[in-house]
């Protein structure tokens, strides 16, 4: 709801960025264009009429969708699009955000912290710690088999009904990102750290083997990992 405008119409919105960009020239058509807009998303033309407080949270969400649209841009940014909905809506608005990619080519960088979305909507990943990107690849590679400690951390939370698994358990707190460790941020935290790690920032760089981008002395065998005691 906060990304509405409570006192304006949910057309009204959706045309805003139009008539900022003068797309198209003249009102009548721009109310065509809204109309089509929101039936891209799944709402009805007349709930162009209504207010946010008057759509349900994920009509609400359609809506701001729609809005983003309006300009038809190259890239999408969807930052936690889905945290704040139920489950029910979250698989609907995920759908929705597929089919679109599909049918308008639209690029799409969706931030969240849920791996199973990530997973439905991605066609490359990247992991990212203390605003740094630590792994990126394709999805079943770094979902299914992460090479970077902190992502092994991150599937290792993934529950997976029916099978037991060993969850990875982070100790400490994530330092200040206004004052990072010295040489990879992650090491006050891993397991798998060795002096080399406090001393040397890792590049960000492809791993011999799969070719997929790793920031880790360990994961790129620079340097052997510490035995666990």
């Amino acid at each position: 709801l906060g990304a509405l405008d409570r006192r304006m119409t949910i057309g009204a919105q959706v045309a805003e960025p139009l008539e900022i960009h003068g797309l198209p020239d003249r009102a009548a058509d721009r109310a065509e264009r809204v109309a089509a807009l929101l039936r891209e998303v799944g709402l009805r033309p007349d709930q162009g009429r209504q207010y946010p407080h008057e759509l349900s949270g994920g009509q609400r969400q359609r809506a701001v969708l729609a809005r983003a649209l309006a300009t038809e841009p190259a890239l999408l940014v969807c930052d936690e699009p889905i945290s704040a909905l139920d489950v029910s809506i979250q698989a609907q608005v995920m759908n929705l955000l597929v089919e679109l990619q599909a049918r308008l080519g639209t690029a799409i960088l969706f931030v969240s912290h849920d791996l199973r979305a990530v997973r439905q909507v991605s066609h490359r990943v990247a992991v990212m710690y203390l605003g740094r990107i630590v792994e990126e690849g394709e999805p079943d590679a770094v979902l299914h088999d992460p090479a970077h400690p902190y992502a092994q951390a991150l599937v290792s939370a993934i529950p997976h009904p029916g099978r037991r698994q060993r969850r990875i358990l982070l100790q400490g707190d994530p330092p200040n990102p206004a004052d990072r460790p010295g040489g990879c941020a992650f090491h006050p935290r891993c397991a798998a750290a060795v002096p080399m790690c406090a001393q040397v920032d890792p590049v960000l760089k492809p791993r011999a083997g799969d070719g997929r981008k790793v920031a880790c002395h360990v994961a790129q065998g620079d340097v052997p990992a510490r035995r666990a005691a």
